[in-house]
């Protein structure tokens, strides 16, 4: 393994208002989660970026019966099999309001900028929506890291081999952040042979520590304890291919998903003998997929890719 280190009380809402139909109680339930949960979306104002960069084109692919949002943005000029990346978001995405921007669309439009021969697609995760309000098709749980379920990980994997049929890549990368890091990670151990690269930005990668951290972050909040048939990418370690190259990238102020549960997950890997590189990040928090360091990730991660010329 390689190991770089780049340079007032909320009111309890829920118990002083219990909405009498089912759908209210949602919404009911997600607005708890969401004042509790620390912010786990990049900051758009701080960016001067506003709503979605223009794409190449958007495609409304089925996996496992979902029909899911899929925007895709092209280098300049690309070759005749060029490396294919498949971004997933985090769990706040639109959960309770329509963002004003996607932050994962800006991420896909400003790596194929900065990347030659590659295309870049996006994907809406199941059951959320983006700036324009259109919403994939699914459930997308409570954001309490309960929507990372076999489902939604074969829905995922069905996507992204419809991506590569579609644009027959040379070689096909998975990034994810957040709880689509933690996907990612789940992706690479339920279907080992989907991609030759993964790329894992802020991963809460060991899921019972992960909630079992929030549980403490949030006094006790019961949503966390609540059961769920998530997959969790530390117990997925020994089935993921060796050949498989892995980025895992993490702040070092992260108090969302830790340090120390990248590092795990990454040392886990190094014993079960996969490629793996493990960068922590000074100073940096959770919302990490804009910053240069991740690009940075992302660019030398397809550069290792080519110069293997593993397929």
């Amino acid at each position: 393994m390689q190991f770089h280190r780049s340079g007032g009380s909320i009111m309890n809402i829920y118990t002083r208002w219990r909405p009498r139909d089912t759908s209210a109680r949602r919404r009911a339930t997600f607005a708890v989660a969401a004042l509790l949960l620390p912010s786990l979306l990049p900051c758009a104002s701080a960016q001067s970026i506003r709503g979605d960069p223009p794409a190449k084109e958007t495609l409304w692919l089925v996996g496992n019966e979902w029909k899911l949002k899929t925007t895709v943005y092209e280098s300049a000029k690309l070759s005749s099999h060029p490396v294919l990346v498949v971004v997933l978001h985090g769990d706040l995405l639109g959960v309770f309001s329509v963002p004003p921007t996607t932050y994962h669309y800006v991420f896909a439009d400003q790596a194929t900028k900065k990347l030659e021969d590659v295309v870049v697609a996006a994907v809406l995760r199941p059951g959320y929506r983006d700036h324009s309000g259109e919403r994939s098709d699914g459930d997308q749980g409570f954001a309490t890291g309960d929507n990372y379920t076999p489902e939604v990980v074969d829905a995922l994997a069905a996507i992204t081999e419809q991506l590569k049929a579609r644009f027959q890549p040379s070689h096909t990368v998975l990034v994810g952040h957040s709880g689509g890091a933690a996907i990612t990670g789940d992706l690479l151990g339920r279907r080992p042979s989907v991609v030759d690269g993964a790329l894992l930005a802020s991963c809460p990668c060991d899921l019972v520590a992960f909630r079992e951290h929030m549980m403490r972050m949030q006094k006790d909040n019961p949503l966390w304890s609540k059961p769920v048939r998530s997959l969790s990418p530390q117990e997925l370690v020994s089935s993921v291919s060796p050949r498989v190259h892995v980025v895992v990238l993490v702040g070092e102020k992260d108090d969302v998903a830790p340090p120390s549960m990248s590092a795990n997950y990454a040392e886990s890997l190094k014993k079960h003998g996969v490629n793996v590189t493990l960068t922590i990040a000074p100073k940096l928090g959770h919302e990490i997929l804009w910053e240069p360091v991740t690009y940075e990730a992302l660019q030398d991660l397809v550069q290792g890719l080519k110069q293997s010329g593993q397929r």
